[in-house]
């Protein structure tokens, strides 16, 4: 026997409804992410869409090598975009209005001073090398402390020239015996931002 057919009459009224209305149009936000001080691209920027309210929706992007980033299949309205940049909240833009096509968007972030890049290795079984990126010439403080908030070792510049600058913590305390195994944060401050990054020791 041939297959039976399922005819429009046998359909559910809200599935009729939604045929008939056919497919729901796709909206898309894509712009350039640039650095507010340099005028150049900024890579490797989180771009992430929230409601007018502030609620996230759930989309989100990432900039390519020149800084260009593409937010797909939105329904029409309007949003805010936020841009992050290793979890700092470099640009914001509200009131950004969506139809049925591609609304460009750019975008300039306003990135911190410097950057503490993750320690390395990690976990470690003893010295970690410590890397700090800095963009613009800044004065930057560097700490290690253990789980209970005890300071165990520390480096500060009054100014730290633009570029990457490597310490290396040799996983001892003040007294200069080895720290146990743990749980240590490494903290860089520069201009009133704090960067933290969490560090384990594996003895």
């Amino acid at each position: 026997m041939p297959p039976s057919r399922l005819s429009r009459r046998s359909l559910p009224p809200l599935l009729l409804a939604l045929l008939a209305a056919g497919p729901s149009p796709a909206a898309s936000i894509c712009g350039l992410v640039t650095d507010v001080t340099t005028g150049g691209p900024v890579a490797q920027a989180g771009v992430f869409l929230r409601t007018a309210a502030g609620a996230y929706t759930g989309d989100h992007a990432a900039t390519d090598a020149a800084g260009r980033y593409c937010l797909d299949g939105l329904a029409a309205g309007v949003y805010t975009l936020e841009v992050r940049v290793d979890d700092y909240v470099v640009a914001y833009r509200n009131g950004v209005e969506v139809a049925d096509d591609v609304t460009d968007v750019p975008l300039a972030a306003d990135l911190p001073a410097m950057r503490l890049a993750l320690p390395w290795p990690n976990p470690s079984a003893g010295a970690t090398k410590l890397r700090l990126v800095v963009r613009r010439e800044a004065p930057v403080q560097l700490s290690v402390y253990d789980a209970g908030g005890r300071l165990l070792r520390t480096w500060s510049a009054a100014t730290l020239a633009a570029g990457d600058h490597e310490y290396e913590w040799d996983a001892s305390g003040p007294d200069g015996r080895p720290a146990p195994s743990g749980l240590y944060l490494v903290q860089a401050r520069s201009e009133g931002r704090t960067s933290t990054r969490a560090l384990v020791l594996t003895r």
